[in-house]
């Protein structure tokens, strides 16, 4: 900068002496005002050269500062990916686990299934029945009562009461064999027919009794009820 001040004075100058009539010599006065002009210029171009350092300046921290967060940036990247490949070798594996399981399972099954079975004992066995013998599996025990207080005793001829038996949620489709006895609290141990069955069917059987005293809604007052036990085939 001090050098284009000088070629600028100097220009300057010569253009005054040219100016002037018979090269007489440039005034003091304006030589204070060139001296001062071109300090002035140096002030200037300094705080312009200052302005601009500070700029770069600025501009190298601020290019210094994203590359530290670009390479953050680059760490980070790189982490998830590591992340998303040991996701994917966990899922992989989970896979693999997962089909070796249902292999095993597989085997199990075939290897049980090449066993020799144990002949199953039959928990129900009917040896005869009212109609023709079926499928042991399908043979079925089903018990019940018709509740103390609350059996539905209808009185009978003169000295007798009878009762039906619903038996149809036991599922027969044979007729049954039904056996039977009556439970109370109290004088039931003198009637008579509580053992004898009358027109069993797959859902319904009858019980007489000869009981006196079991009239008039006397036998509810008893507690009086059959309990009953009926065996047949449901299929």
């Amino acid at each position: 900068s001090s050098g284009i001040n000088a070629v600028c004075e100097k220009q300057w100058y010569q253009r005054r002496v040219r100016g002037r009539k018979g090269g007489s010599a440039v005034p003091v006065e304006e030589l204070r005002e060139l001296l001062v002009s071109s300090m002035q210029t140096t002030i200037a171009l300094t705080a312009l050269v200052e302005q601009q350092t500070q700029k770069i300046s600025d501009i190298t921290d601020f290019v210094d500062q994203a590359k530290e967060e670009i390479q953050a940036m680059k760490g980070t990247i790189d982490a998830m990916a590591a992340d998303d490949k040991a996701q994917k070798q966990i899922e992989e594996l989970g896979g693999k686990l997962a089909a070796s399981e249902e292999k095993m399972v597989k085997e199990m099954a075939a290897l049980k299934e090449s066993l020799p079975q144990k002949p199953r004992k039959k928990d129900v066995l009917i040896v005869s029945g009212e109609e023709e013998l079926r499928e042991p599996a399908c043979a079925r025990v089903c018990a019940g009562t018709t509740v103390r207080s609350a059996t539905n005793w209808v009185d009978y001829s003169t000295n007798g009461i009878y009762t039906d038996v619903d038996i149809s949620k036991c599922g027969f489709v044979t007729v049954p064999t039904v056996t039977t006895s009556l439970e109370g609290s109290t004088s039931h141990w003198g009637t008579t027919g509580s053992s004898e069955v009358y027109s069993v069917t797959t859902s319904i059987f009858r019980i007489y009794l000869v009981a006196p005293g079991g009239r008039g809604g006397g036998a509810n007052k008893m507690h009086w009820n059959v309990e009953w036990i009926a065996v047949g085939y449901t299929c």
